[in-house]
């Protein structure tokens, strides 16, 4: 457990900093652009991710899950062949997208003028992909210090080069993506230049289809997660603006802050999770962590839902307040891909990844049921309440297949017991507009019965650690 937090903490502390660059930008980006402009943005954003995912094929999973069964020349063998798939791909998929950037420039934007600024991605997407494989290297490597130090050096030339094109030379929109070419340019080279001994210029077929043959079911599984997290914004494109969008990505930018939980959590729970299943009580370890891990989790977004406006007025200007209901609900959404890790065990301890694939696909089309259904009734609020519905159904599905793999005696009451005030307060905050003293008072009644439950679950896992 002391290895976990240490890992969960060393992990926090680079996410944190990358997360953080996030909040420092997002004041230049609302004062230069407005809510039309920051739409674009993030749509344009939005293809980057989606692309990324399609050039990974989930095979950094398999680096994972097999790197720890080889060692030496086979390790590097390992490392060389998933890099050439997912370099070979991803810049096969960045020629498509510079090839075909008017058609989708015109049919998101209304106009070819936008074309420039996709192109871009043609040389961020494999960048982007080669510096998270990378990471992953420098990480069970657990060489932390150059972990964070490829972190720092993205965060500082970010900066570095908005200021320069943004605020500057004043390039407008041209500006971020030219920023963001340069900054990803450089930390991708640094952290190629840290593994460079970890791997070889070789490629193992037999490696590639035991590779391809554990991430390929996983596939379908990351792209219905990227589904739930991006097609809302085809749906606001539709049904409402490209300002909605706007207004929409500034309370995603601000809700992601439950995202430094989330990434440093996967990061250390991983190796910690496979470390547990050697041992004989490993049920009795897994079903202790989870109060404990859920309790910090909806702590954390019930803080968020409530100084959601102080957020909002610290970060943007004017234009953007109104964002503020949104990103208590959305936080929740976010989380809820927390306790999904924690509960899914069943599919990656017995190797059936073909079971998260089907969970995904399922909430997919629950998503896109409720998308279609509440945002024609509910606008901006029905597209968080669509997001939430979503993701409860996803850990309830992932929960009951896990089990039927691999039985943990996951306490239900206490997961519920968590739940309701964290759901009842971050949807709250969209309808009800309540002054600092009350939510003041709220956030002090919160943490009193969060703290009394961590603190107990606390001491229960001490006690079989």
């Amino acid at each position: 457990m002391n290895n976990f937090i240490k890992a969960f903490l060393s992990f926090g502390l680079a996410t944190s900093i990358e997360k953080l660059l996030g909040f420092v930008i997002l004041p230049i980006y609302t004062k230069y652009f407005n809510a039309t402009e920051y739409g674009i943005i993030d749509m344009i954003g939005t293809i980057l991710q989606v692309t990324c995912i399609f050039g990974l094929l989930q095979l950094e999973t398999s680096l994972q899950r097999y790197y720890y069964e080889y060692d030496k020349l086979k390790r590097k063998l390992l490392v060389s062949t998933i890099y050439y798939w997912i370099g070979s791909c991803s810049l096969v998929i960045g020629l498509i997208i510079f090839f075909i950037s008017d058609i989708l420039s015109q049919k998101l934007f209304g106009s070819a003028s936008y074309s420039i600024l996709i192109k871009t991605i043609a040389i961020q997407l494999p960048l982007t992909n080669i510096s998270m494989l990378g990471l992953v290297l420098l990480r069970f490597e657990k060489e932390n210090l150059k972990f964070l130090s490829v972190i720092i050096t993205k965060v500082a030339s970010t900066l570095l080069f908005v200021y320069l094109f943004v605020v500057y030379l004043k390039l407008g929109l041209k500006g971020v993506f030219i920023a963001q070419v340069s900054a990803i340019f450089c930390s991708t080279s640094l952290v190629t230049f840290y593994v460079r001994k970890q791997f070889i210029l070789k490629l193992s077929r037999i490696m590639s289809r035991k590779n391809l043959g554990y991430a390929l079911p996983q596939f379908p599984a990351r792209v219905g997660s990227m589904v739930l997290g991006q097609a809302n914004r085809f749906f606001m494109l539709g049904y409402l603006s490209l300002a909605a969008i706007g207004i929409y990505s500034v309370s995603m930018k601000l809700a992601s802050s439950i995202q430094l939980i989330n990434t440093a959590f996967i990061m250390a729970w991983a190796p910690f999770m496979h470390v547990q299943f050697k041992k004989e009580n490993n049920q009795k370890v897994f079903s202790n962590v989870f109060p404990l891990v859920v309790g910090v989790t909806f702590l954390c977004v019930c803080l968020i839902s409530l100084f959601s406006l102080e957020m909002v007025k610290l970060l943007a200007t004017q234009e953007f307040y109104s964002a503020a209901k949104y990103v208590g609900g959305l936080s929740l959404f976010f989380s809820l891909y927390i306790i999904k890790e924690v509960v899914d065990i069943g599919p990656k301890i017995k190797e059936k990844t073909k079971y998260l694939s089907f969970t995904f696909i399922l909430s997919v089309i629950v998503n896109i049921g409720s998308l279609y259904i509440l945002i024609q009734f509910l606008e901006l609020k029905g597209v968080v309440i669509a997001m939430v519905v979503t993701n409860l159904f996803l850990v309830c599905l992932s929960w009951f297949i896990s089990n039927k793999l691999y039985y943990i005696p996951f306490s239900v009451f206490q997961f519920i017991l968590l739940l309701v005030p964290t759901l009842i307060i971050s949807i709250m905050m969209m309808y009800v507009e309540l002054d600092f003293v009350r939510r003041i008072m709220i956030a002090i009644v919160i943490c009193l019965f969060f703290g009394m439950h961590l603190w107990v679950s606390y001491k229960n896992v001490k006690k079989i650690l």
